[in-house]
């Protein structure tokens, strides 16, 4: 499978388009346990369950304007772009629920966000 550098990143939400320094999107699958008095014995019996999206990733802090809504989903759409211009995006409703600022001297200031998608998660190439 062809490599490709993590080139630049570009997270807009609720329309507004942000860099990002880094980026993480995990996605989950649950499983169901449907092991019963029917199940070969000492052996347990799963379905396969929904799927959940966790995404977190870097921004720098301005100075003057204000942080992400948090606690409120907002659409989004994340692109990560390497340097042939090849591009992938992914779409949906991101409710974010935690944020953490970090600032050092001689050093930008930093705003980390993490959420959860809230329904699907689009993917498209480019």
């Amino acid at each position: 499978m062809p490599k490709s550098e993590f080139a630049r990143g570009t997270v807009r939400f609720d329309g507004v388009d942000y860099g990002a320094t880094d980026l993480t999107i995990d996605e989950t699958w649950t499983e169901i346990d449907v092991t019963d008095t029917e199940s070969t014995l000492q052996e347990s019996e799963f379905l396969g369950g929904r799927r959940s999206y966790n995404i977190s990733f870097t921004t720098f802090k301005n100075a003057g304007t204000a942080d992400l809504a948090m606690n409120d989903g907002k659409t989004a759409i994340i692109t990560v772009l390497d340097s042939a211009a090849t591009f992938t995006t992914y779409t949906g409703t991101l409710i974010l629920l935690t944020k953490n600022i970090t600032g050092t001297i001689d050093d930008a200031v930093k705003v980390s966000y993490s959420g959860r998608v809230t329904g699907a998660l689009t993917e498209a190439q480019g």
